[in-house]
């Protein structure tokens, strides 16, 4: 009977994790899995209790510029395709250095733009290039049933970059993470201001140096322990409106990331740089049948 529905060889991964943010690495350079696989393979493994169960799917291959190491594509657990992620791309970095393709200093491609990483285990610190803050919406309200709360949005400036809200809440608002999650899926339902949904990070300033972070993420339809891109983009909120000064330390429930944020010559555009740890998990076989 078991060979009856067992139509897939065994799949070789890693698991990651970057401050409770965890994923599921495959190296893709040897194997050429067609995309249409690998796009199977990211929702059967992210499945939780029935699979490895992860946040998303990291494939690894060969690098589309000469100055790189490697490329990176990042899936969602629902197997939609992300431009890109701080914490995935923190342990990608880590993954190739730990597997020799790739130094302490190195550069890799992604689908939101090249990527400079500095290794230093179990921190990987990485230069995000320059953001554009012309582009920044700020100043907004969003309404839902009885509440109205203040909003930032913004794409992160890298091309095709994800688009994140950042919803201000006051220091004092205990309220549980979870009871949050209504109000951010009715932001990331509203087609008019965020067509392509959107990651919903709810900030809380605790002082100048520090805030905390909770990230409704877009692909995986609820809060995860930490997201990079979404740490970046609260801090940046939370530096414009003049409420923090570089570095920033971002608490997410995962763990703490780190942002530096340095002016250009050009007043609209900022440097910026994202510093966390990651972590090796396991590594071993998937079994056909958890695919």
């Amino acid at each position: 009977m078991l060979s009856a529905y067992v139509e897939v060889s065994p799949v070789k991964f890693a698991k990651m994790q970057g401050n409770g943010n965890d994923f599921i690495i495959l190296d893709n350079r040897e194997e050429k899995l067609s995309q249409g696989k690998i796009q199977t393979i990211a929702i059967k493994l992210c499945r939780r209790r029935l699979s490895i169960g992860a946040d998303g799917l990291i494939v690894l291959d060969a690098p589309t510029n000469s100055h790189s190491s490697f490329s990176m594509q990042l899936l969602n657990r629902d197997g939609s395709e992300s431009p890109f992620s701080g914490n995935a791309a923190r342990c990608a970095a880590r993954f190739a250095y730990e597997k020799k393709f790739a130094g302490k200093q190195m550069t890799f491609d992604t689908k939101g733009g090249v990527i400079k990483a500095q290794v230093e285990p179990p921190l990987v610190t990485l230069e995000l290039g320059k953001l554009d803050t012309s582009k920044i919406v700020l100043d907004k309200t969003f309404n839902y049933m009885d509440e109205s709360l203040p909003i930032n949005y913004m794409h992160l400036g890298w091309p095709q970059s994800s688009p994140h809200c950042v919803v201000f809440l006051e220091k004092n608002d205990w309220r549980p993470m979870e009871s949050l999650a209504p109000f951010a899926r009715a932001i990331q339902k509203n087609k008019e201001l965020f067509p392509d949904g959107v990651n919903v990070n709810f900030l809380k300033i605790l002082d100048h140096y520090a805030i905390e972070v909770y990230t409704y993420e877009r692909g995986v339809d609820e809060f995860t322990l930490s997201c990079g891109s979404g740490s970046v983009a609260a801090a940046i909120a939370a530096w414009i409106n003049g409420w923090c000064d570089s570095p920033v330390e971002v608490y997410n429930p995962g763990g703490t990331n780190t942002i530096i944020v340095e002016p250009t010559c050009n007043e609209n555009l900022l440097a910026v740089k994202l510093r966390g740890k990651t972590a090796l998990v396991a590594e071993g076989t998937v079994f056909p049948e958890a695919l």
